[in-house]
């Protein structure tokens, strides 16, 4: 019999779709639970809120970064989650042991004149250049993850309607939007992408390598770093930063928080909404710099005081 964490695990391969990464992510975290629950002599059927608070006191102990050690709670919480209905335990002992506070930190994102200038630096002509720009263009146009760039297909994509079809986190399929420049620079790409491909091949990938193969997602990670490095660009700039500003420049204009989260793809409300929070920050860096008191060294109430 397979133990309670390999039939979870095959489970959220074969019916949650997650992805590899993600299952070998969930594994470490259960290996690491199972291994608490013997250290306390506790068979892991029976464990107890106890065992749930000991093993996030045990992660926290030797160092584990907060948000590691809250996904290694969430972890083990839909372990039980797994096992109680399909019966193999009778409740969930660490259902209500809470996560770490997060401290939110602001994602990396350019303003819209710093995009404006980074795509425009990439050539448009030539494999590699058309390609290049085609992929920033689709980024910045859908605020799509890198992964679901990766993925496209050219079925996925309409150029006439101005959309394409992504499959994003869960095997969860939805429709984004293709701006104008961005359809421009596929419809650019795509006799480069013709030229290149054998007559017998069977590739379907939009984007391509070199070698006439899909292009990976550490592919255009590598693309977009080599171009920050070209443009000599101050800011840290990864394909997220494309998803993050996509973001913060759509609520910076007065899109409904509800609709970037569905054009996100984000299953939770509470993940879209650092972008209004992001946006807040954009507006003081500008009230900062256009405000001529706003950058003024305040007086104490006790220096005014002695000059009046």
């Amino acid at each position: 019999m397979p133990s309670p964490i390999e039939g979870y695990l095959a489970y959220l391969g074969a019916i949650r779709s997650l992805s590899p990464r993600t299952i070998r992510a969930y594994a470490d975290d259960l290996r690491l639970y199972e291994a608490s629950c013997q250290k306390a002599g506790v068979v892991l059927e029976s464990a107890t809120p106890a065992t749930g608070r000991e093993f996030v006191a045990d992660l926290v102990r030797a160092g584990y970064a907060t948000s590691s050690v809250n996904r290694a709670l969430s972890a083990v919480k839909g372990l039980y989650r797994y096992l109680v209905r399909f019966g193999q335990a009778t409740l969930n002992p660490v259902k209500d042991v809470e996560s770490l506070p997060m401290a939110r930190t602001l994602p990396d994102f350019m303003f819209e004149d710093e995009m404006a200038a980074f795509i425009e630096s990439a050539s448009d002509d030539g494999f590699a250049g058309a390609r290049d720009r085609a992929i920033f263009e689709t980024l910045y146009s859908t605020g799509c993850r890198v992964s679901e760039i990766a993925g496209l297909r050219i079925a996925d994509v309409d150029l006439a309607a101005g959309h394409a079809r992504v499959t994003g986190k869960g095997a969860k399929d939805r429709t984004v939007f293709l701006s104008g420049p961005a359809v421009d620079a596929i419809r650019a790409w795509l006799p480069y992408r013709k030229a290149r491909i054998m007559a017998e091949s069977t590739e379907t990938h939009l984007f391509l390598n070199a070698r006439s193969g899909p292009l990976s997602s550490r592919g255009i990670a590598y693309i977009v770093e080599r171009r920050v490095r070209l443009t000599g660009q101050h800011k840290h700039l990864s394909p997220h930063g494309f998803r993050h500003s996509f973001a913060t420049h759509l609520v910076g204009r007065g899109a409904d928080i509800r609709v970037v989260q569905a054009l996100l793809g984000h299953e939770n409300i509470s993940t879209t909404q650092i972008y209004t929070h992001v946006d807040m920050a954009r507006l003081r860096t500008v009230y900062d710099g256009a405000h001529p008191h706003a950058a003024s060294p305040r007086r104490d109430a006790a220096t005014e005081g002695k000059q009046r």
